[in-house]
């Protein structure tokens, strides 16, 4: 094994022996600005300031730099930074409750950049919200909520214009409907309706009023490949949902596939999810000034 399979073992071991894996840290100490885009609260991340506060330090690879990172505001742990790839810049910061112990919020650098991709919120603990910078641009472009372990909502940035154009909603972590605006005039113009992981219907606003105006209905046998659950904290995807020999086909309106539509379905709020139909991202307007 090389030199730095070695080292990389001898963290890894180190970070499950203080703790368990999920900040980063390293010798630089200074607090990292939040993408552009983050709706978190900044005054958390200041409790990884070390300014007036004991600083305990760890240095797992014996190279003389720190590694692993503990800011404490008095006896109580308020922060945990770790440098994953010792290369001397924080990869994973982790803050704490008032309690020192229980997670209130995370940051990831996944490409070893410099710069943050995720942040991951904890409520008593419990991962119930993640912001994402999924192209590596010092912006955040996903927000996703979470119901348990599984996907409750997810709104996207998918054109990367610096505003929501893409609304998700899922059941039980699978994809139920979504919303896509096209134009980038705020409003969605194509809906997506799935059954048990599957495309069953497009709908489309055509005279951009506000209001679909035509439904396609999708074929089973074109739907392709159902859609694994999503889960927040990464682990595996629960078992699919049994699938009915015959599932009824959406409504028609007799016209090969493409008919008026009736007015999209409301997303239900009966899944533990009181967010539906609730943007947590300002609009457009409200978003400089490193909101969005």
């Amino acid at each position: 094994m090389n030199a730095y399979g070695t080292r990389a073992i001898v963290m890894w071991v180190a970070v499950l022996l203080l703790g368990g894996l999920s900040p980063g840290c390293g010798g630089d100490s200074a607090v990292r600005d939040a993408p552009t885009g983050s709706l978190g609260d900044e005054a958390i991340r200041q409790r990884c300031n070390a300014e007036g506060r004991r600083v305990a330090e760890t240095d797992v690879d014996n190279d003389g730099d720190p590694d692993i990172r503990h800011v404490f505001e008095g006896e109580r742990e308020s922060c945990v930074q770790f440098d994953m790839n010792f290369d001397g810049v924080v990869d994973i910061t982790r803050f704490f409750n008032e309690d020192g112990r229980t997670v209130l919020q995370e940051e990831h650098d996944f490409d070893f950049d410099g710069r943050i991709d995720q942040i991951a919120y904890f409520t008593n603990g419990v991962l119930v919200r993640k912001e994402l910078d999924t192209n590596f641009d010092n912006r955040i472009d996903t927000w996703v909520w979470c119901a348990g372990r599984l996907y409750a909502r997810q709104e996207r940035d998918r054109l990367h214009t610096g505003r929501v154009d893409t609304w998700e909603y899922f059941d039980n972590g699978l994809l139920r409907e979504a919303r896509y605006d096209d134009n980038n005039d705020g409003n969605p113009e194509r809906w997506e309706f799935f059954r048990l992981g599957r495309l069953a219907e497009v709908r489309r606003d055509v005279d951009i009023d506000g209001e679909p105006d035509q439904r396609e209905e999708i074929p089973p046998e074109h739907a392709g490949e159902r859609e694994a659950a999503l889960t927040c904290d990464g682990s595996p995807p629960p078992p699919p949902p049994t699938e009915p020999n015959a599932a009824p086909p959406p409504s028609s309106g007799g016209d090969g596939g493409t008919a008026p539509a009736q007015e999209p379905e409301t997303p239900s709020t009966a899944e533990g999810m009181p967010w539906e139909e609730v943007s947590d991202v300002p609009p457009a307007g409200q978003r400089d000034g490193g909101t969005r």
